[in-house]
């Protein structure tokens, strides 16, 4: 109890004063002179008319850049993103008041200190759950998987103990003002059943505890929708696929409507061609993967064993076979194709940032000869996936240790570390372009400048 006391110390030590006082400070105010009533509605003002001139597409753009929901109608947007626009601008004068008593040069220092030095990222599981303490220049400072049950429990004394013991003796503390820590949503359904599965119900369990031991010690807590993080990085809609499976499902859900056999005919046969062009993705990218994977084991001087260097290949379905089966089955199939490309793609970016990482320190390569090869195989893997090279701008790469790539290499469950690395480093991007939002639509009524 006594390190739980110390640890919660910790995460409380930058606590928040007033927001009286915090504005106050910002523009060299005594609390008393600042009307802060008549400040915000002119703030909140000021912001909702630069939105108002511009067209919804627009609206959708920023919405989307900042990795916000979209919504439904212009004046939604605008609601929506005015009052997420002054929130954010509020956070950053706070965050800037506690940094430092003098006052900001210029609205874009008070802006920057909207993103936090580190994000915890953490990928719910009760069997795999996984974490990844970030920094804001890439620097990868923890990472790993935590088994907390072997076994789906529902008892809550036993829930409650495991993620307390999780959080306070596991998680890194930090304070609310220099660190944040997003959770990945959990849905409540699994790939729209309608019952609701065992697993599904302890991963929301767990991810309502965490929310409860972290913000009781005084953390900064945001939840993040997995959905968000793969449309940002291009794992759903992406060019490949986007056209064919709206279409797919689009003709899915007329599917029930049509009174004709052989439009249900067609409609098999579309899905069936949707599945065929997904197994092909998905065993170019397992090729990737597996190229990459061996490259990181050069890298670290060891030698790739035959299961990493042969990439596992797709089934072939035979057509004619799959013809047999309904317009249900066929859809989950394809549903199920496009997740694991998900998943292939999303080791493969990960395993992208960890060569580029290792690439300028692999001196333990036995010929130079070698090691130009190898950067070179690196750099032509790292060209095929987007921001990989600099995910959190220019000149700034994602920094893993050796150590942190050994571990990796011999993870069993390699898709949980990469969702949490891959969910941290979009938050992060997000955070930026909040700022630049801030700089271009942000009220500097707000900050006094």
């Amino acid at each position: 109890m006594l390190a739980q006391a110390v640890r919660r110390h910790a995460w409380q030590r930058a606590a928040t004063t007033s927001a009286e006082r915090l504005y106050a400070q910002s523009r060299h105010m005594s609390s008393a002179a600042v009307d802060l009533g008549s400040i915000a509605e002119a703030a909140r003002a000021d912001i909702r008319s630069k939105l108002s001139a511009f067209k919804v597409a627009e609206l959708s753009s920023i919405m989307r850049d900042c990795g916000l929901p979209q919504g439904v109608g212009k004046e939604h947007k605008i609601s929506a993103l005015s009052a997420f626009i002054w929130e954010s601008q509020e956070l950053a004068v706070k965050r800037h008041a506690r940094s430092t008593k003098r006052r900001a040069p210029s609205i874009s220092e008070v802006h920057g200190s909207f993103v936090p030095k580190e994000v915890v990222s953490i990928d719910i599981g009760f069997r795999n759950l996984a974490f990844a303490h970030i920094s804001r220049s890439g620097k990868v400072i923890d990472w790993r998987r935590v088994e907390l049950l072997k076994e789906a429990a529902f008892e809550p004394w036993i829930l409650a103990a495991v993620v307390e013991e999780f959080v306070h003796n596991v998680l890194p503390a930090r304070s609310a003002a220099s660190c944040t820590y997003v959770i990945e949503h959990q849905r409540f359904r699994s790939q729209g059943s309608a019952a609701v599965t065992n697993s599904v119900m302890v991963n929301n369990l767990i991810e309502a505890l965490l929310y409860a031991n972290l913000r009781h010690a005084g953390a900064r807590v945001e939840a993040i929708n997995p959905a968000l993080v793969s449309a940002h990085w291009g794992f759903i809609g992406s060019r490949q696929t986007q056209s064919t499976d709206d279409n797919a499902d689009a003709d899915a859900d007329d599917t029930a409507d049509l009174g004709s056999a052989c439009k249900v005919r067609g409609q098999k046969k579309q899905l069936i061609d949707i599945i065929a062009r997904m197994e092909e993705m998905l065993s170019s990218q397992r090729q990737i993967t597996s190229t990459q994977h061996a490259l990181i084991l050069r890298a670290l001087d060891q030698v790739p064993s035959r299961r990493a260097r042969t990439a596992r290949a797709a089934p072939v379905r035979d057509s004619g076979e799959m013809m047999k089966r309904d317009t249900k089955g066929l859809g989950a199939s394809r549903d199920l194709k496009r997740r694991l490309v998900k998943k292939e793609r999303t080791i493969a970016m990960v395993q992208a940032w960890i060569l580029s990482s290792l690439a300028p320190n692999a001196g333990n390569v036995e010929h130079i000869e070698e090691l130009s090869m190898l950067a070179s195989d690196i750099q032509s893997h790292l060209d095929v996936f987007l921001g990989s090279i600099s995910p959190l701008g220019p000149g700034q790469q994602m920094a893993f240790s050796r150590a942190m790539a050994e571990m990796f290499c011999s993870e069993p469950k390699k898709d949980d570390l990469c969702d949490c690395i891959v969910q941290g480093v979009a938050w992060y991007r997000w955070q930026q372009r909040i700022a630049e939002t801030l700089d271009a639509y942000g009220s500097r009524l707000l900050i006094g400048l």
